[in-house]
């Protein structure tokens, strides 16, 4: 399993995100303190949705669908990738509000779920020990935690047991270094870093560095694209940051990393998004 964690705060507002690889399943766990997030404004990832659900368990805080059916926490659902990572001009959306959000999303492929996907479908039976699992996760991010909690959703009847088996203790070392020099591009958005940069901060060839990218992007189905999910992961810090009480335009684009505010404009408007200041006045609405 591989991690990347990054901390952002403003204010009294702050967000702790850690981004999670493993053979099976993809996602991300997020404590975060008086912050909202709307995913009317979250940025899509390209390409068309994919036959995978976004399992979505969210232990503290309080969510609102686009039909107004309102949850607190804990629950579980189980998105479509149209309604979290290739949201579309019709798809349902949802806010998460509260003091304190804690979630954890899993992206697994429809092939080993066993639950219908779609927040149609309403809310999952989800059992105590799968909530409790996902705390402990949350909390100590490892294999040993992520093993537990897809061990717990696979007697919940949620997953199909078979994912239990992809989760491994340790990387091989080829993986380890390679995501010793990624792993910082993923906490910090660095979209920009070339193979010859990784190689040369690796102290290896770049024939060497580029085959062990390849047989990572396999390994994980990461794929190449992850110059477009760092864009996509900074857009969608700079809206959670937007929620920030009392935060200028101008601390958001300089927390995020963008150069300026008229920078993230435009990555905004490249994305389709509405002005951060008109997102920023719709999650302060509400």
């Amino acid at each position: 399993m591989l991690l990347a964690t990054s901390e952002n705060r403003l204010g009294a507002s702050s967000v702790r995100s850690c981004l999670l690889f493993e053979r099976a399943v993809r996602g991300t766990l997020v404590r975060r303190e008086e912050l909202a997030f709307d995913t009317r404004f979250a940025a899509a990832a390209s390409g068309k949705p994919e036959p995978v659900g976004h399992l979505f368990l969210m232990l503290d805080g309080h969510y609102v669908s686009d039909r107004g059916e309102h949850l607190a926490g804990p629950f579980g659902l189980m998105l479509a990738d149209d309604e979290w990572e290739r949201r579309g001009n019709h798809s349902r959306t949802f806010r998460t509000d509260g003091p304190r959000v804690d979630v954890v999303q899993l992206r697994i492929a429809k092939e080993h779920l066993r639950a219908p996907i779609g927040l149609d479908a309403g809310p999952l039976r989800v059992p105590s020990a799968c909530f409790d699992a996902t705390r402990a996760l949350l909390d100590a991010p490892d294999a040993t935690a992520l093993a537990r909690l897809v061990d717990e959703l696979a007697r919940a009847g949620i997953v199909a047991s078979s994912v239990t088996s992809t989760v491994i203790d340790e990387e091989p070392e080829r993986f380890r270094r390679l995501w010793s020099a990624l792993e910082p591009l993923y906490r910090e958005y660095g979209a920009t870093a070339s193979l010859k940069q990784l190689a040369s901060s690796l102290d290896m060839s770049m024939r060497q560095v580029g085959r062990d990218a390849k047989e990572l992007s396999a390994a994980f189905g990461i794929g190449g694209g992850y110059r477009d999910a760092l864009l996509v992961l900074r857009l969608r810090m700079a809206v959670l940051m937007l929620a920030a009480k009392g935060a200028a335009v101008a601390d958001v684009a300089k927390l995020v990393g963008y150069g300026s505010p008229i920078a993230m404009a435009r990555a905004f408007r490249d994305a389709k998004l509405p002005s951060p200041s008109v997102i920023q006045g719709e999650l302060a609405a509400e």
